[in-house]
């Protein structure tokens, strides 16, 4: 009585119609972790072979299936990527392979246990071997080093120094050849405990006999220029000697006067010995006492020594701590005018300030004799933060905008005519320079020319009180 009629019930399925397949979630996730797990080609060559998309055949399944395919598209990136960062890394190397074998130098890579693992085309130039022959040499039999060589590399590595450009030979008799060595130190990985070594060897072999010529050369032009001052600067002092042994010879003088000229001739030879004691010492670059002298004084006698009055017998007049007066040069009949303030002693020799004051007052003597009316030449000293400066003016032509710049360079001259050697300012500014001092020209004087010679001034010390007692 509550039989339910056959039409309520389901039809049931036909005995002939397949099963549809399920594909339950955790079938889906099955699939998705085993996509995960094959990373090698042969996996993705499976999954390459798919084209398009997994359909799932039922819709319940759907959602899995899904998450399966968007795998497959994220796996095909990530291949993708692998396979672009791969060629990068590869051509990378090429163009690294490619600098390191190009290199002019020698390039030995070694492992921790100092065996080559890697070189470029100059080392196998060198040491003719191949690439091959190479890998896994001991580096200390490799290099024929002499014992120095020896000692730095074993240096080097014993307390992993790095070596920059450090000089050694190598091989023997007619094959030893210079070198430069560089080391550099690095971990091949951040595990690791010994570190590696990159070697450079730099042959400079050429270079050091292009040295050698270059000094020889640099010698014989010392020599020219060492011959070339000597004429120079001697010959003031010698004509002074000359027009003195010319009054001697002359007679008709009294004793006193003979014994005067032959004071002034004496002088003068010594003047000139120390001259070239002087030049030979600019010409051997010798190292400098620092001696001091007053420069008052040196001027006073390098003047006189132009002068037609013996040395030190011109008229001066005191002023205060000034010394004014003027003396009449005797080959240029030209007044020389003195200003020389009261002044400390200054570092430097006499015998080299005598070198400079001469050649600054001979040029500014030669600038205005016989072209001017009214020539006039200006000796100046004042002390000014610690230095005494020394000026010489004259109120010549000057010097030409055009050639200030060369003023000091060796065998330049403005007066080749006049028998200019071009050597004395640049014997001057060297000078100069060795005792610290300064010699430049003035621009801004456009009344002639004038120079600026400043000089250290020496501190007080125990013998400057000795001398002045």
């Amino acid at each position: 009585m509550n039989a339910v009629s056959e039409s309520a019930r389901p039809p049931a399925p036909p005995a002939s119609s397949p099963r549809a397949p399920v594909v339950t979630a955790a079938t889906a996730v099955s699939l998705a972790a085993a996509g995960a797990l094959v990373l090698g080609a042969a996996a993705w060559d499976a999954l390459g072979g798919l084209e398009g998309e997994l359909e799932p055949a039922l819709a319940p399944g759907g959602g899995a299936i899904a998450d399966y395919n968007l795998l497959a598209r994220r796996l095909r990136t990530l291949f993708d990527d692998m396979e672009r960062s791969q060629l990068a890394i590869i051509g990378e190397r090429n163009r690294i392979d490619a600098i390191l074998r190009g290199l002019p130098c020698v390039m030995l890579a070694v492992d921790d246990d100092i065996r080559v693992t890697s070189s470029n085309g100059r080392a196998e130039e060198l040491l003719g071997r191949a690439a091959e022959e190479l890998r896994g040499r001991d580096l200390f039999e490799l290099l024929d080093l002499d014992a120095e060589g020896l000692d730095v590399l074993c240096e080097a590595f014993l307390y992993e120094r790095q070596v920059t450009n450090r000089a050694l030979m190598l091989g023997e008799g007619a094959a030893r050849r210079h070198f430069t060595l560089s080391v550099t130190f690095f971990k091949s990985s951040p595990e690791a405990r010994e570190p590696c070594a990159v070697i450079m060897l730099q042959d400079v072999t050429d270079y050091r006999r292009l040295q050698e010529v270059t000094h020889q050369t640099e010698k014989f032009v010392a020599m020219g220029q060492l011959a070339g001052g000597v004429a120079h600067e001697l010959n003031t002092p010698l004509g002074t000697i000359v027009g003195y042994a010319q009054l001697l010879n002359a007679g008709g003088v009294g004793e006193a006067k003979r014994a005067q000229y032959g004071q002034a001739i004496y002088d003068e030879a010594k003047r000139c010995a120390r001259i070239v004691d002087n030049l030979l010492a600019y010409a051997r670059r010798a190292p400098n006492t620092l001696e001091s002298c007053d420069v008052n004084q040196v001027i006073r006698e390098v003047v006189a020594t132009l002068c037609t009055c013996p040395a030190n017998r011109y008229e001066v007049i005191r002023d205060g701590a000034a010394t004014r007066g003027t003396c009449q040069a005797n080959r240029y009949d030209v007044p020389i005018e003195l200003d020389l303030q009261d002044a400390p002693r200054v570092v430097g020799e006499s015998g080299q300030l005598d070198i400079v004051l001469a050649n600054m007052l001979t040029n500014a003597l030669q600038a205005v004799s016989g072209a001017l009316p009214g020539p006039r030449v200006a000796i100046a000293t004042r002390v000014e933060a610690g230095n005494v400066i020394v000026t010489i003016t004259d109120n010549g032509p000057g010097v030409a905008a055009e050639a200030r710049h060369r003023l000091f360079d060796p065998f330049f001259s403005t007066r080749w005519a006049e028998g200019g050697t071009g050597l004395g300012l640049a014997i001057s500014q060297s000078i100069v320079a060795s005792i610290g001092g300064t010699l430049r020209h003035d621009p801004a004087f456009d009344s002639g020319a004038r120079f600026l010679l400043t000089l250290r001034a020496k501190a007080p010390g125990p013998d400057d009180d000795r001398a002045r007692a």
